[in-house]
């Protein structure tokens, strides 16, 4: 599997076997109403073998029902990511002028195919990789890496591999803008990596690829935790566009609650998450203003409370009254 044909024709069958058992020629017809050109039933069976090859579990068609795509949250909250990533990469690429917000240059997506197969068919992988020098927060010299791919992660624009490095015996993530000259080397037995299963879930379940706050977890066990928000109808509008994460839940609870920007009561939805407390997570917070309320738990709020009163007072202070 070198490339994919068709992403967002992949995109569509994932989206209507997500809803319904479908034929081959149901898929056909489905396909045709968007408008999509397809030669054969033999085209609808590769794609099928392609979104196996990607992860989802899809169980052959029996005399009483068509394909069936058991439950692989994660897995198609990548692929929506993918599509919207060779969507954009076909733009046009151009230059910042005049402050205005421009077609971004998209480092390392050639690359997604080859690690995805990799990550699928447990190939170890040897490439390049620029990191940062820790005193200067530039480049450093390309260095070589073999290693383990357990598992990819998109968030805000960038790409991330997190593996296994058997010759130093540790978990590495790596951002993929940053790496080049992929090759895929032998296979490997995921079995022999000791923890990979708790560790792969456990990157899974955190906001982006920051590491989980340590010193909050004060018994040394991090694990995820049930988190919930109150989410401005505003800010609702865009999570039901685009998942913040594959485990949100909108319930059908709402409050009336005093807006930060605008000081004006409105209404807010709860919901909620199963998610690793990191950076990344408070930076979400923080950063939408009011838009988003932490609710629980009740030891993350006073962790934020306590490490980053002095620069987000206000609306911390708001955000938790």
């Amino acid at each position: 599997m070198a490339k994919y044909p068709n992403i967002q024709r992949l995109v569509l069958i994932k989206n209507l076997l997500s809803n319904k058992p479908s034929s081959s020629s149901e898929i056909l017809e489905f396909l045709e109403q968007k408008e999509l050109v397809v030669e054969s039933q033999r085209t609808i069976a590769r794609d099928i073998n392609i979104l196996r090859d990607l992860g989802f579990e899809i169980e052959n068609p029996t005399k009483n029902r068509g394909y069936l795509l058991l439950n692989s949250d994660y897995k198609e909250d990548l692929l929506e990511r993918y599509h919207d990533f060779m969507v954009l990469s076909k733009l046009p690429k151009s230059k910042n002028v005049d402050g205005l917000i421009t077609t971004p240059l998209l480092k390392g997506i050639e690359l997604l195919p080859s690690l995805f197969e990799a990550v699928n068919d447990f190939y170890k992988i040897q490439f390049h990789h620029k990191g940062y020098t820790s005193e200067t927060k530039e480049h450093s010299k390309p260095k070589t890496w073999e290693v383990f791919p357990l598992v990819l992660k998109e968030y805000q624009g960038k790409w991330h591999l997190h593996s296994y490095a058997p010759n130093i015996n540790e978990f590495r993530t790596f951002g993929i803008d940053r790496m080049n000259n992929l090759i895929h080397l032998e296979k490997f037995n995921p079995d022999q990596v000791q923890g990979a299963g708790e560790v792969i879930e456990l990157f899974k379940r955190r906001i982006g690829a920051a590491k989980p706050l340590e010193e909050y977890f004060k018994d040394g066990k991090v694990k995820p935790q049930l988190i919930k928000f109150w989410v401005s109808s505003f800010y609702l509008n865009y999570l039901k566009a685009k998942k913040l994460h594959y485990s949100q839940t909108i319930t059908g609870e709402t409050k009336e609650l005093i807006n930060f920007n605008t000081k004006k009561k409105i209404t807010y939805t709860m919901v909620t998450y199963v998610l690793v407390p990191n950076y990344d997570l408070i930076k979400t917070i923080v950063s939408q203003l009011g838009e988003i309320i932490l609710v629980e738990p009740l030891a993350l709020r006073n962790y934020i409370k306590e490490k980053f009163s002095g620069l987000v007072s206000e609306v911390t202070r708001d955000s938790f009254s």
